[in-house]
């Protein structure tokens, strides 16, 4: 006759499961974290906010013309689709949900209200400082140090903001940390956080490049007219050029071997030759050659320049 178990026996076969679950969480400590789960802090109107299946409206058709998908301002199956494909292709979490990371990724507004917020102060310590230090996934000392600065750059280049190192209103809102103060190193320069002209017509750059990254390569697309259903190397960097107001007509590869002034650019540099054109924007390659390793005109790896005209826009 089998023996029934002790009672104990089940209490140790209900408590392991819980102990690995809780041993497998531990590796993705530090890890970005899904909109949702972002979007869940200490107010219950952030989670309003996230864009998802069966959400209507203008934020919507903004979403979907970030997207380059056909804006309806349904959020229907395909833009989920879309959504999802954006985020895999962006190292985020492929939820369908366009919260406050992907939104800020896509340049569309995670805010309600068309009121703009304006950041007034500044912080390099406390209690802002160790929140944002959290959300990166590093030591949270509450002071705003080198260490702290690289992490923040690294995490501004992996979702296509400047970056400067400064937690503006578009770092923290990527971050899912909510309004409040720039946070910078004690000393360091301002950037994106501050909202100078610069870094706004880069932020413009950036958020043009992220429109149509994903966007079929077509050649001659987007030369003779910026609208175009593809784009090819030289259309892509017309675009996004002229998103930030830097270009007024698309040029061709052969164009850009004589645009703006000789040599790499602090920010933006153009390279260019006869045949091909890409761009390097804030440490980020933009360029139709990467959608063949990335599925995006984005990518973090460099490639030779050898054979390229280095140009880049005056001032930048």
């Amino acid at each position: 006759m089998p023996l029934r178990p002790e009672p104990m026996d089940v209490v140790r076969r209900a408590v392991v499961p819980a102990a690995l679950l809780a041993a497998l969480a531990l590796p993705f400590a530090g890890l970005p974290v899904a909109d949702a789960a972002a979007q869940q802090g200490p107010t219950a109107s952030a989670a309003s906010k996230s864009l998802k299946k069966g959400s209507r409206g203008k934020r919507v058709r903004q979403l979907q013309r970030a997207l380059g998908i056909p804006a309806d301002g349904i959020f229907g199956k395909g833009t989920k689709r879309a959504v999802k494909r954006y985020q895999r292709r962006h190292g985020l979490v492929v939820d369908g949900i366009a919260g406050s990371q992907t939104l800020a990724a896509l340049g569309v507004s995670s805010r309600s209200s068309g009121r703009r917020h304006r950041t007034r102060h500044v912080s390099s310590r406390g209690g802002g400082v160790r929140s944002m230090q959290r959300a990166l996934g590093v030591p949270a000392d509450g002071i705003f140090g080198p260490g702290t600065e690289g992490a923040v750059k690294s995490f501004q280049r992996a979702h296509g903001l400047t970056a400067d190192g400064v937690v503006g209103p578009q770092t923290r809102s990527a971050l899912g940390i909510g309004s409040g103060k720039v946070l910078k190193r004690k000393g360091g320069r301002g950037g994106s956080g501050g909202g100078g002209r610069k870094a706004r017509i880069i932020r413009a750059v950036i958020r043009a490049g992220n429109r149509i990254a994903t966007t079929p390569y077509v050649y001659g697309g987007g030369h003779g007219s910026f609208t175009a259903s593809g784009y090819d190397c030289s259309g892509s960097v017309s675009y996004a050029l002229h998103g930030g107001g830097l270009l007024r007509n698309p040029l061709d590869s052969t164009g850009f071997t004589s645009y703006g002034r000789p040599g790499p650019g602090r920010h933006i540099t153009i390279y260019a030759n006869a045949g091909h054109a890409y761009m390097v924007i804030k440490g980020r390659r933009y360029d139709t050659s990467a959608r063949s390793e990335t599925g995006s005109r984005w990518s973090n790896e460099m490639r030779s320049s050898a054979g390229y005209v280095a140009r880049h826009p005056a001032g930048f």
